[in-house]
């Protein structure tokens, strides 16, 4: 069945036979604040302010999102972030906003198997960014060819920050949004998701 077919999400995640599950998978507490820097948390607060009607996804990628994503993969190093990545499956061309996956042993930064996704979510429309997310989960998961490999997903307008996991035959979405008022804190659970991505990288050999 090609992607084009499915009328909806329902119907894709029943193709694939997933489900999606409220579920606290990362528990915040163990998840050791980071201090963001004051030049960085100066040019975000620069940015909230000077935001207009008309700045949307675009602004909140380079603005909010990019900035953070990268504080946390300066302290994994053996991950690779990706900005705008295109990526093909079948019938289906997807752009994520920002991709991880581990980094490349030949030293050529070749894109490897996705990790981690990153949308988002236009209009600042979280149900939006999800169904985004959820395509981008599956396509990301048949890319790896292997169904054991874990990937997590970040939804955000920028200010707020959504968590989720495709694992096993479960999408899981965790209840607890961050957000950018409490900087610290949104950058230790990146840090932990990024240390999480390189656990995985080294257990299912992508760094032999």
């Amino acid at each position: 069945m090609k992607f084009r077919d499915f009328k909806n999400n329902s119907e894709m995640l029943l193709y694939f036979g997933l489900k999606i599950e409220s579920k606290k998978f990362i528990n915040f507490e163990e998840a050791t604040p980071v201090k963001l820097s004051e030049a960085i948390l100066s040019d975000i607060e620069f940015s909230l302010a000077n935001r207009g009607d008309a700045d949307m996804e675009a602004y909140a990628c380079e603005a909010f999102i990019f900035p953070i994503l990268r504080e946390a993969w300066k302290r994994n190093p053996k991950a690779k972030l990706f900005s705008h990545p295109q990526i093909k499956y079948e019938d289906l061309v997807l752009v994520p906003d920002y991709v991880v996956t581990s980094r490349d042993i030949s030293g050529l930064n070749a894109f490897q198997k996705p990790l981690l996704i990153t949308v988002e979510a236009k209009n600042d429309d979280y149900a939006l960014g999800w169904s985004d997310a959820c395509k981008q989960l599956i396509v990301a998961r048949l890319l790896n060819e292997n169904n054991e490999i874990p990937i997590y997903a970040l939804v955000s307008i920028g200010e707020g920050w959504q968590i989720g996991k495709l694992d096993g035959n479960r999408i899981y979405k965790h209840p607890i949004p961050l957000s950018i008022n409490d900087p610290d804190q949104l950058l230790g659970v990146l840090d932990y998701i990024f240390a999480d991505c390189v656990k995985t990288a080294e257990r299912f050999g992508m760094y032999d």
